[in-house]
């Protein structure tokens, strides 16, 4: 398996298990991959919120 499939599955886990935001998560994440930069935690979120909830509403 490879480390984006992990990251990403843990983004997923944290926001549709633990309920937790999308900031929480993109911290929380620093916690189990210290060396992803915070531009790709934030793009891992991101896909893994829209995974779980639907794409992001347009602004």
């Amino acid at each position: 398996m490879t480390m984006e499939a992990d990251v990403l599955r843990k983004a997923i886990f944290l926001l549709r298990d633990c309920r937790e935001s999308e900031q929480q998560v993109v911290n929380r994440l620093k916690d189990y991959f210290p060396e992803l930069p915070a531009g790709d935690r934030e793009m891992y979120v991101s896909q893994a919120w829209d995974l779980v909830h639907g794409t992001h509403p347009a602004i």
